[in-house]
Formats: C-alpha cells, sequence, structure tokens
C-alpha cells in the first residue's frame, strides 16, 4: 500500500518539483509537519488525532518522493501541534531550520500561513513558502487539484484579478438569490495565487487559483452589503439553508443553518459586531472536493466570505453566477470558461 501510495502520488510531486515551484540545485527544501506528542495520544480525543497522523503520513511519502526528485537538499521536520490555526508554533529549532532553508512547505493540520516564523523571512524575500493545511492524500492523485495546467490557472486568475483590482464597485451573484456588493473608498490590494512559486518573497497555498481579498475587522474602506443564501453540505452542522444579510458591512440579521450553526451566530450577532474579513473567488477547474476546506476554497467560481469574530466555520460558500464590475456585467462562462486541460 505504501509503494502505491508513491507511485500515485510521483507524477504530481515532479510537476510541483520541475515546474511549480523550479527546485534548483544547490537550494534546500524543509517540509514542515505537526506530529502529536505522547501526552497528546493520551489525552486528545481521537477524532483529532486522526487526520493529524494521516498527514504525517502523506508528509513522509512526499519527503521520499522529493529525495528521489529533487535537485537539492530535503528535510523533514516535525513540530508540536499548535491545535489552533494561524497560531506560531514558537519552535527555535523550527525557526533556525527555516532560515537555512530556500523553500519551505508546511504540511500541517493546523496552517501556519502567516505566523511571524514564517511571514518575517518570506517579506525579506529569503525564502518561498507553499502552505499546505488540511489537504488530504487524494489531492496528489491523478485528477486532483494538483492534476493541472498551471498556465492555465494563470490565465483564469490574472483575468479575474486584473478586473477586480481597483474596482469602484463589485456585486457578486448567485442563481439562488444570493448577492453582495462591495463599494470602495479608497483602491484595496487584492491577492491572488496561481501556484507559481518559484522565487524568493512567493507564496502559494496547496492547491492554488483564487484571488482573496483580506480586510482589517473594523476597517471602512469597503462596504459590504447584501444577502447570502448558504446551503447546506459544506458543514456537517450546517443542516439547513443559512441566510445572512450585512447592512453597512455588519451581520444585522441571521436565519436558518440548523440548531447549530444558526444558534451559533444568531447568539454571537447579539453580543458582538460580526463582519467579513475575508473573501474568495476560486479559479481552479480540477477543485472538486467540499469537505476539504483548503479545496473547497479553489471551487472555480466559487466564492467564500469568512466572518469575524465566528470561530467554529472557516468559511461559507456560495456559487457565482455573474459579477457586476462598475457598470459591466459578466457572467460565469465569461470569467471562466477554459481551455482545454
Amino acid at each position: 500500500m505504501a509503494a502505491y501510495l508513491k507511485e500515485s502520488i510521483r507524477p504530481i510531486v515532479r510537476r510541483l518539483i520541475e515546474e511549480a515551484w523550479e527546485v534548483r540545485e544547490g537550494e534546500k527544501l524543509l517540509i514542515i509537519s505537526d506530529y502529536p506528542t505522547p501526552e497528546d495520544f493520551v489525552n486528545k480525543p481521537l477524532a483529532i488525532l486522526e487526520p493529524i497522523v494521516e498527514m504525517n503520513l502523506l508528509a513522509k511519502k512526499l519527503y521520499e518522493c522529493i529525495l528521489e526528485i529533487a535537485p537539492c537538499e530535503t528535510e523533514l521536520y516535525f513540530i508540536k501541534p499548535t491545535y489552533e490555526h494561524y497560531k506560531d508554533p514558537n519552535d527555535e529549532k523550527m525557526s533556525q531550520k527555516i532560515a537555512e532553508s530556500d523553500i519551505v512547505l508546511t504540511l500541517t493540520q493546523y496552517s501556519l500561513t502567516d505566523v511571524p516564523s514564517l511571514a518575517i523571512p518570506l517579506q525579506q524575500k529569503k525564502i518561498r513558502h507553499i502552505s499546505a493545511p488540511l489537504i488530504p492524500v487524494d489531492v496528489f492523485f491523478p485528477g486532483g487539484p494538483l492534476d493541472v495546467d498551471l498556465h492555465e490557472i494563470e490565465r483564469l486568475t490574472t483575468k479575474l484579478f486584473s478586473l477586480v483590482q481597483g474596482a469602484r464597485k463589485l456585486e457578486f451573484f448567485d442563481i439562488a438569490g444570493s448577492y453582495l456588493s462591495l463599494e470602495f473608498k479608497e483602491p484595496i490590494d487584492w491577492l491572488w495565487e496561481s501556484g507559481f512559486v518559484t522565487s524568493a518573497g512567493m507564496f502559494s497555498n496547496l492547491p492554488a487559483g483564487e484571488i482573496t481579498l483580506e480586510l482589517p475587522y473594523m476597517q471602512n474602506s469597503c462596504i459590504m452589503n447584501g444577502t447570502l443564501n448558504i446551503f447546506p453540505g459544506w458543514s456537517e452542522e450546517l443542516t439547513q439553508l443559512l441566510t445572512l444579510t450585512f447592512k453597512d458591512s455588519k451581520l444585522v440579521e441571521v436565519t436558518g443553518g440548523g440548531k447549530i450553526i444558526g444558534e451559533h451566530i444568531q447568539k454571537m450577532i447579539k453580543t458582538e459586531e460580526v463582519r467579513i474579513v475575508q473573501m474568495g473567488v476560486g479559479t481552479n477547474p480540477q477543485a472538486k472536493d467540499p469537505f476539504c476546506a483548503t479545496v473547497a476554497d479553489k471551487f472555480i467560481g466559487m466564492v467564500h466570505v469568512f466572518l469575524h469574530p465566528d470561530t467554529r466555520v472557516d468559511h461559507y460558500y456560495f456559487p457565482m453566477s455573474k459579477i457586476r464590475i462598475n457598470d459591466r456585467e459578466y457572467t460565469r462562462n465569461e470569467l471562466f470558461e477554459t481551455k482545454s486541460l
């Protein structure tokens, strides 16, 4: 089984090494994975431990493949899980290994994107960072979201980015009646990623294919209004249609969602000011797994939003049918018509 797994992922790993990351002779590639401590195995629920261990096994297989394929030095380093996304492990040995590396792949259950240990050397253009939290092994299989023409993803992503970057007003629609408008009082930069991480200072998620808008919690530069209809299926706890209404960037009304999610958000808006702090649109034609947030964010034409201070649900999703940019409308097909993959 182990030999079959390695042979199954080898073609995709080779494409990443040679095309997406352009790994060169003399460089060092560091793989970081979070591994439970003996105490964790005693005290943590099995439901938390199982996916971490599965990720460890994937990290080990990737390490073995990269050793055979890449022309560079490669190291696998295990850290103690943070059990919280975007929390710095504060591991001095890890920081030292990052400082000695050119490429860092964080294959962890808990995301290390933007933690200081990685963000600072990335900003200083000392490393390139590939972040792959939560991903299952089948991401690396033929037909998965990494088995894709990176140049086609780059074409789709840069096309969408060029349309939204600098726009005064954006309006997103879906066929179920969702509508979200964004009015910009001043320019805000969108982020985009197509999967190419070829020089120091570059970052990408794995898999890639997305444009993203990051917003400070209490900002007033982008005013959001609208109503989103979020259908069940993205989360086991979301058992009914959830409708979220926003006015002047604040979540003001919640209906449906089921007993767990619906009641959770209802309670939250009574005590907190709930706002969208991130939204993105996927551009990867091969991303198809709705149960992995890292993959679901990349669904071609899928819009996701992240609410603060909601810690229960990572992202809420709705499929875009059209977008109005300033005064011009674009259908989903106009934006995401793909060439042969």
